[in-house]
C-alpha cells in the first residue's frame, strides 16, 4: 500500500513539474515574442522618422532655393526630382503662408 502511494506521488510530483516546464516555456516564448516584436517596432519607427526628416529636408532647400531664386528647372536637377514635385513643393509652401 505504502508503494502505490509512493507511486502515485512520484507521478503527482513529475505532472506538476511537466506543468510547470510547459508554463515556463511559454512565459519565455511569449518574452521572446515580445522582444522581437519590440525590436522590429524601433526599427519601423527609426526608419519612418529617417525618411520624414529626409523628406523634410528636401523640402526646406527646395524652398530655400526657390526663395533664393533659383528656378525650378535648376532645383530639379540639382535635387534630382521631377519638376512636378518640386512645384507641388513649392505651391504648397506657398498656401501655408495664406
Amino acid at each position: 500500500m505504502y508503494y502505490e502511494n509512493e507511486k502515485e506521488w512520484l507521478k503527482k510530483i513529475e505532472e506538476e513539474r511537466n506543468e510547470l516546464d510547459r508554463n515556463q516555456k511559454t512565459t519565455n516564448a511569449r518574452l521572446e515574442g515580445y522582444e522581437k516584436g519590440k525590436s522590429e517596432g524601433e526599427a519601423i519607427g527609426e526608419s519612418r522618422g529617417k525618411a520624414i526628416g529626409e523628406t523634410n529636408n528636401l523640402c526646406k532647400n527646395i524652398r530655400s532655393m526657390y526663395r533664393n531664386g533659383c528656378d525650378i528647372e535648376f532645383i530639379a536637377n540639382v535635387l534630382e526630382q521631377d519638376i512636378e514635385y518640386i512645384e507641388e513643393i513649392i505651391k504648397s509652401n506657398l498656401y501655408d503662408k495664406v
